[in-house]
């Protein structure tokens, strides 16, 4: 069963339940005033002057029937209600005393069939003998009737309408939803993720629709990052194993070679490797996206700057590093800010002339390294931390141009930003913010 469906279904039973219930209640109290309406009468009857007489004695009754005799024969009466076209009747079991004042005092009513007329009856005591009164419920039970059949009417009508109403309402309560399955079902038929649903409104449907098409577009822009980052992998990785095919194949031919050649060729074999190593881990640290390995804590990011300020050192002894590094408390991974810092420092060191200073400052959650070297061109600064980006200075340089996106992309995942710059006085300077309002 469709959901449009139920929802017809569902409008149109509970329609119908409130309808039915609403008739039912109507008849029920409706009758109990008709009822209630009669047994006032049949009271009020009571205390009339020709009812009274004739039970009690002291009056003559209609027609001029004395009541001694109608007393005498135990006699009942069809009296008619003065200025009303009611008929009363009233029986007595026992002839009571003459003179009698009478007070009728209602102790019951019922109601029952007398040769398939129903009649309301009214029992009553006067000085220890029963009296009953009693009229023709006729006229009620055809008003009764009438009040029925118009009620059932009502609610077949009622519940007609409910269900072409909750027709209407499910086709168009349901429309969003179809359109919102429709895309959904296209999109993964074609997978084509630049289609959306294009849904306006405040209604839990549209904000629904809104979050589907922020999830399209995050999926879309996640599959193209990498289909440009299997691209260029593919590009970078070309041109090392070509050259490894190279040298391994003149390697194979040891009549081709003597020993000085061999040995330069195994030492640019070694090189290949060696950037073929550091540019599979540096793809490996992209592809691991934006979600740390490990659960984010507090940490001093002084400290872990002056850990990766010392190995830059050991690796580079021609570069004095001068640190300048405050206490600053950050949460994040201590090990990827370690790697970010780590490429800032290895960038720095690259574009340094020999012995030249390269100056790290570490204060409120900001990391500064800046070189001497030629700084940046204009033209290269927006381009920078885009991945395997290269300038034409740096192309004679080892690296794959992926070390500052890897900076970019662990400072995004932190909440962080970063931004290079050319310092006053030459060279350039980057900035990693890791602070709490950047």
């Amino acid at each position: 069963m469709s959901f449009r469906v139920r929802i017809s279904l569902l409008t149109a039973l509970s329609v119908a339940v409130a309808i039915v219930g609403t008739s039912i209640v109507v008849y029920v109290v409706d009758r109990h005033q008709m009822l209630h309406h009669v047994d006032q009468e049949l009271v009020q009857s009571a205390q009339l002057p020709g009812v009274s007489g004739f039970v009690g004695g002291r009056a003559t009754v209609p027609a001029g029937v004395a009541a001694k005799k109608l007393l005498a024969a135990q006699a009942s009466r069809n009296i008619v209600l003065p200025g009303s076209l009611k008929v009363v009747r009233v029986s007595i079991g026992k002839q009571l005393p003459p003179n009698l004042h009478v007070e009728p005092k209602p102790t019951n009513f019922e109601t029952v069939n007398v040769k398939g007329l129903p009649m309301r009856i009214l029992s009553y005591q006067v000085a220890g003998k029963q009296v009953q009164l009693s009229t023709s419920l006729a006229e009620t039970q055809s008003n009764l009737h009438h009040l029925r059949f118009l009620l059932i009417l009502v609610s077949l009508g009622g519940i007609g309408a409910a269900a072409v109403l909750g027709a209407v309402v499910a086709g168009r309560a349901v429309a969003p939803l179809q359109r919102l399955s429709d895309t959904t079902e296209r999109i993964v038929a074609t997978g084509d993720l630049s289609e959306r649903i294009g849904a306006t409104g405040t209604d839990e449907i549209s904000r629904l629709s809104f979050q589907l098409d922020q999830l399209f577009a995050s999926l879309e822009s996640s599959l193209a990052s990498q289909r440009r980052l299997v691209a260029d992998a593919s590009h970078e990785l070309r041109t090392p194993l070509a050259t490894l095919r190279a040298n391994v194949e003149l390697l194979a031919d040891p009549g081709m070679l003597d020993a000085t050649e061999r040995d330069a060729l195994v030492r640019d074999a070694r090189e290949e490797l060696e950037a073929m190593t550091s540019l599979v881990e540096e793809l490996v640290e992209l592809a691991r996206g934006e979600e740390p390995e490990i659960a984010p804590v507090g940490f001093r990011l002084d400290q872990v700057v002056q850990g990766a300020v010392d190995r830059a050192a050991k690796r580079a002894p021609g570069v004095q590093f001068h640190a300048e590094l405050e206490p600053s408390k950050v949460t994040g991974v201590p090990e990827r800010i370690e790697r970010a810092v780590t490429n800032l420092l290895d960038n720095a060191r690259k574009w340094s002339p020999p012995d030249g200073t390269v100056e790290v400052r570490v204060a409120d959650g900001v990391v500064e390294v800046r070189d001497h070297g030629p700084g940046i061109a204009e033209g290269d600064l927006p381009l920078l931390f885009n991945r395997f980006y290269r300038a034409p200075a740096a192309r004679t340089m080892p690296g794959a141009g992926l070390g500052l996106a890897i900076v970019k992309q662990i400072a995004e995942a932190h909440g962080g930003t970063v931004t290079a710059a050319n310092a006053d006085d030459g060279g350039a300077v980057f900035r990693l913010d890791l602070s709490p309002s950047s």
